[in-house]
């Protein structure tokens, strides 16, 4: 990350285990909710060390979801890192999921910029834009959508190990009204940086 200009970045699956924070040796706080003594799933917020003091405070949910709210100007901040399960989950955990997160964006104070980002892993549908103009994009590769024109390297998210199909898989959502203060042209996917994941990392300048 030495490479990239970034203040909070966002982890899905690190493994570890319950809740809990620590420093980096290079200064910066790492804040991690995961299973009770089981090395599944786990989310984290990785909080540089320039920006640590606009901490206000960070609340683990649970394995999948952890939140954060960052002391801004002219808004604060409130995001929420999440790991959504995949289509092979019960339908009852997959329902569960979604009712936390939309309990935390209800928590969320209702004058921050709300931010929720992470693996989703659901795909919006060719159609999204059609059935829902008012919150996707126009970009498309093929079955997924985002709000830049992007290459298509830059569009992708997730790689299948076959390295044939690729897809999008991962987010970063906020209320259309605070959409002026995203600069769309820097918010994309950067499959340079070694990350060691199937993943690519997933960057938003606002």
């Amino acid at each position: 990350m030495q490479r990239y200009s970034w203040h909070l970045l966002g982890l899905c699956e690190i493994r570890w285990t319950n809740f809990g924070e620590t420093t980096t040796e290079e200064g910066h706080l790492l804040f991690y909710s995961s299973e009770p003594g089981r090395h599944m799933y786990g989310v984290g917020l990785l909080v540089h060390r320039d920006i640590k003091a606009s901490v206000l405070g960070c609340r683990p949910i649970s394995s999948r979801l952890i939140t954060i709210r960052l002391k801004q100007t002219p808004f604060n901040i409130t995001v929420i890192q999440a790991y959504a399960p995949t289509s092979k989950h019960s339908d009852e955990e997959v329902e569960d999921f979604y009712t936390q997160v939309q309990d935390a964006n209800d928590k969320a104070p209702k004058k921050d910029i709300f931010i929720l980002q992470g693996d989703l892993n659901a795909k919006v549908g060719k159609d999204a834009q059609k059935d829902w103009k008012d919150s996707c994009g126009t970009s498309c590769n093929r079955e997924t959508n985002t709000l830049g024109n992007h290459k298509t390297s830059r569009k992708w998210t997730w790689h299948h190990p076959d390295k044939i199909r690729h897809s999008q898989v991962d987010y970063i959502m906020m209320p259309r009204h605070f959409k002026s203060g995203n600069k769309e042209g820097s918010t994309c996917t950067f499959p340079g940086a070694d990350i060691g994941s199937d993943h690519d990392l997933v960057m938003m300048n606002y």
